[in-house]
């Protein structure tokens, strides 16, 4: 940052300063502020002042007074630094982080320069509760003030993009921003973007961020894979989806339970129960096993398109001879809610743990096509 001409600094009468401190620590403002309006007009009384005004229980309300005290304070007490600090901390914590943004403006001005982690708290209370635009402009402030964002920075930019529905701004601060700022995108960043843009059915958009992260060299997990091939069921490319799980065996990532509950799903929901069937018997066939959180997810993904009671057949012999033990029929019935009732006779079987060897067909993936 560029160097500022400071102001000296001025000779304080020790005694009476004590006496302001001591006033406005046990909450007798109006005194302290007579003190320092007689007496004792000083950057460090102003600070003193301020920051008790700042700190009581009351500062929502104190904070109005606060521009009578420093205009009361001119020309004897120049603000600095600190006093930037105690009026943009008391505004963060009144949930005005705009008004502490503005003020924070007005330090270059001053010869004063904005403190870098005094920035990023401003900037963090900008994104909890202020708009994602503002948070936006206030990133580009740091940057003229030579404070560059970090990793934290754009993460908390992004996410108040995305709570604001705006997922291609999010995803220009990853690709573009953050390589400006010297901060490089990981896997993390473009998970986040792969499961927004799947939230919004933007397939296009799942397609340009997951082509972006192969390009830079990244090494998705299975996480990733596992949104990618729910977006490709869910813009009905069964054949694509079943060939991206042959692909993760090949690139090194064997698909899981999880991979193959997504496929699961895109088949009942594209009608073709028996194909849904054969993914499922594949997954049984490799030994995975569906535990309590996989099968709550297959369940959500078969309800959120109205066909869970239409899979039933399929769910119960999921749980019979593809779940792991403490599974029952009680559970799945339980999950499915209402109109998912199982009979007495469907409620007999326990899952084991075990795959029927009757029971177990290999699934023909397509690979014909290389990844």
């Amino acid at each position: 940052m560029s160097a500022r001409r400071r102001l000296s600094p001025q000779p304080e009468p020790t005694g009476h300063h004590r006496l302001l401190v001591t006033l406005a620590r046990h909450g007798r403002l109006a005194a302290a502020a007579a003190l320092f309006s007689t007496a004792l007009r000083t950057t460090s009384a102003l600070n003193a002042l301020l920051a008790a005004l700042c700190s009581s229980s009351s500062s929502p309300t104190l904070l109005r007074v606060a521009p009578s005290v420093l205009l009361r304070a001119a020309p004897h007490a120049a603000p600095d630094a600190a006093t930037f600090r105690i009026l943009t901390s008391a505004l963060c914590r009144a949930g005005q982080p705009s008004a502490a943004a503005d003020l924070l403006r007005c330090m270059p001005a001053l010869l004063l320069d904005p403190d870098p982690g005094h920035c990023r708290a401003v900037l963090a209370s900008l994104c909890r509760c202020g708009l994602a635009g503002d948070a936006l402009a206030f990133l580009d402030d740091m940057r003229r003030w030579g404070v560059p964002p970090t990793r934290p920075d754009h993460r908390a930019v992004v996410d108040a993009l995305l709570r604001e529905g705006k997922a291609a701004e999010a995803y220009e601060v990853v690709a573009e921003q953050m390589d400006a700022d010297g901060v490089a995108p990981g896997l993390p960043e473009f998970e986040r973007m792969l499961r927004a843009f799947s939230a919004d059915r933007d397939f296009d958009a799942i397609e340009e961020v997951f082509d972006e992260m192969l390009l830079r060299g990244l090494v998705p997990g299975v996480g990733v894979y596992n949104v990618y091939v729910g977006a490709l069921c869910g813009r009905g490319d069964l054949a694509g989806a079943r060939r991206m799980v042959a692909c993760m065996e090949r690139a090194g990532c064997p698909p899981d339970v999880r991979t193959f509950g997504v496929v699961v799903a895109g088949c009942v929901a594209a009608g073709d129960m028996n194909v849904a069937r054969e993914v499922a018997r594949e997954a049984m066939r490799r030994g995975l096993r569906w535990d309590s959180p996989a099968l709550s997810e297959l369940v959500a993904l078969l309800r959120a398109g109205g066909h869970a009671e239409k899979a039933r057949p399929l769910l119960l012999e999921i749980l019979r001879q593809g779940c792991a033990a403490g599974v029952d029929a009680s559970a799945l019935r339980q999950l499915i809610g209402e109109g998912g009732a199982l009979r007495a006779d469907e409620e007999e079987g326990q899952c084991a743990g075990v795959v029927a060897d009757g029971d177990a067909r290999p699934c023909q993936l397509d690979a014909e096509r290389l990844c």
